[in-house]
């Protein structure tokens, strides 16, 4: 940025990319910021939470206007025009300015990740060593990025040398060195977003699921492959930060580095917004497919339960306790029946693990029919909440033992 420019020509000065820019990120701040809302209302004034990815969601909007700031005060001092036609105080006032914004820029498409991630794993329970890569991916990429913006600020020393011109640099790596690295950064960072958006649909896959409810849910959450697509075409524009002509070039990586994170924020919004959707169509959505609605009213939004297949983990808990009581039941009364061979520990885990995933798919639709006990579709192994207690009292008389039963279902 240091190197003198070229000749411009004279037909090119008057271009300017500014208003433009400012034009392009304040509209896409302002667009996720109204989503970010929506979400913060449906999760303090209808579901009475505020969790970690509502935080990063509040956190990553913050950053996204703290870069519209910065990138806007650039853009006053003479990005978006060409260098050549600039004043030396002009083109350190951009220079600075365009280089501080990236950092809560790049923030701003990092930190909705995490949010991504935190919500998948709420609604989607995956095992812990899944999770435990979720999250590697998320910080990773966070750290690359981060380092990233370290070797842009430390490819010349002082770093002040950049942007002051009276300062002069004792040494400046390669400018491409910076670039090659940050492209590798952006490239994992697109492969994240990429993962997260198909992730669900896989999950979905398996659930026993109507399909069309399958392709809504899969839609809902995996959305985030637009940013996918942000992303990748954000690494064509990474040449601009080893340009000459720094203070035009960079404003197209400047527009999309704030849209990568606009984008991803609106993502990891919109799967919450049902509550306020059904608030505004004033009836809940179908939940037992076409041509029929759900017996809820608006306020109970017994529909989000259906998107939020674990919304806690004592949720899982619950219904993992429920199997293992009928179990138990099962097992005695097996016990108890002579010619009757108890069934093995191996095989009662089995048979939970795999009936657990069918209840927790079909859990929110048994609590509205009233009834436990699923149609009778094959030869399978169904949960009941019928209990059955028999006990033994010896009758004044010494006659003999009278067997009593009670039964409740």
């Amino acid at each position: 940025m240091s190197a003198p420019p070229p000749p411009l020509d004279p037909a090119r000065a008057g271009e300017n990319k500014g208003r433009t820019t400012t034009a392009a990120i304040s509209t896409v701040a302002a667009i996720s910021t109204l989503f970010a809302i929506a979400r913060l209302w449906v999760r303090v004034r209808i579901m009475r939470k505020f969790q970690f990815d509502d935080c990063m969601i509040v956190i990553s909007v913050i950053c996204s206007w703290m870069s519209v700031g910065f990138s806007t005060t650039a853009v006053h001092s003479g990005s978006g025009r060409h260098i050549q036609t600039l004043t030396q105080e002009e083109i350190q006032g951009a220079i600075l300015f365009t280089l501080i914004g990236f950092v809560p820029g790049i923030l701003s498409f990092v930190l909705p990740k995490m949010a991504v991630v935190t919500l998948l794993s709420r609604l989607l329970n995956p095992s812990r060593t899944h999770l435990i890569w979720l999250w590697f991916m998320c910080v990773f990429c966070l750290l690359t990025m981060m380092g990233s913006v370290g070797m842009v600020f430390g490819q010349c020393q002082p770093s002040r040398s950049q942007w002051d011109f009276s300062v002069p640099a004792r040494f400046c790596w390669d400018k491409w060195i910076s670039v090659d690295y940050t492209r590798g950064a952006c490239a994992f960072s697109a492969f994240v977003d990429f993962y997260l958006s198909i992730y669900p649909g896989v999950v979905l896959y398996k659930i026993q699921l109507p399909t069309k409810k399958k392709v809504a849910l899969s839609a809902a959450l995996g959305i985030g492959s637009i940013s996918t697509v942000v992303a990748v075409y954000k690494i064509t524009v990474l040449d601009s930060l080893a340009s000459v002509d720094f203070t035009y070039d960079s404003c197209d990586l400047t527009i999309w580095t704030i849209v990568e994170g606009s984008v991803i924020t609106i993502a990891a919004c919109i799967p919450l917004l049902q509550p306020l959707l059904e608030r505004i169509r004033n009836r809940p959505w179908s939940t037992k497919g076409t041509g029929q609605s759900s017996s809820q009213t608006p306020g109970s939004h017994q529909g989000y339960a259906d998107i939020e297949l674990s919304d806690d983990k004592s949720r899982i808990r619950k219904i993992r306790r429920r199997f293992e009581m009928d179990s138990v039941l099962a097992t005695r009364n097996n016990d108890e029946e002579p010619g009757v061979a108890p069934m093995p520990a191996a095989r009662q885990d089995r048979i939970l693990e795999e009936d657990e995933a069918r209840l927790v798919a079909s859990d929110a639709g048994s609590q509205n029919d009233g009834n436990s006990v699923p149609s009778k579709t094959g030869q399978k192994i169904y949960r009941t909440d019928e209990v059955r207690i028999s006990y033994a009292r010896d009758e004044e008389s010494g006659a003999g033992a009278h067997r009593h039963q009670d039964s409740w279902s």
